[in-house]
């Protein structure tokens, strides 16, 4: 972690629990705090309690897709940059990102230094 910068906090929501450990481990790695859940209930409470510099929501889930989830915190006022995670094409995550005003989306492409790169991004 760095010296002098408050650890940045990211709440993670994959169905998936590889890669959800992947990922949070990975981010712990580059300093990051990882808080990761593998329900979408109780998800926009769960944003407002953490409050969390990110979230990272996995589109592809049995129970709620994840731009359904994104588009119900944002309107429930969450103010955190939410961004889609799945391994869809570019354009197709492009288009629900938008549609549900989401700050954006991630590929999952296992190349996990691409997703911190693109975290990092986010959170700039």
């Amino acid at each position: 972690m760095s010296q002098g910068r408050p650890q940045k906090k990211i709440v993670l929501l994959d169905d998936s629990e590889l890669i959800r450990e992947l990922v949070r481990e990975t981010l712990e790695e580059r300093g990051y705090q990882v808080v990761d859940v593998s329900t979408p209930f109780g998800f926009s409470n769960l944003l407002r309690r953490e409050n969390p510099d990110l979230a990272l929501l996995d589109v592809t889930m049995p129970t709620l897709r994840g731009d359904k989830l994104a588009e119900i915190a944002i309107q429930h006022g969450i103010s955190c940059p939410i961004v889609l995670f799945s391994d869809r094409p570019a354009e197709e995550l492009a288009a629900m990102a938008k549609a549900v005003k989401a700050a954006g989306y991630i590929r999952k492409t296992g190349d996990m230094d691409e997703v911190v790169r693109a975290v990092e991004r986010f959170l700039k």
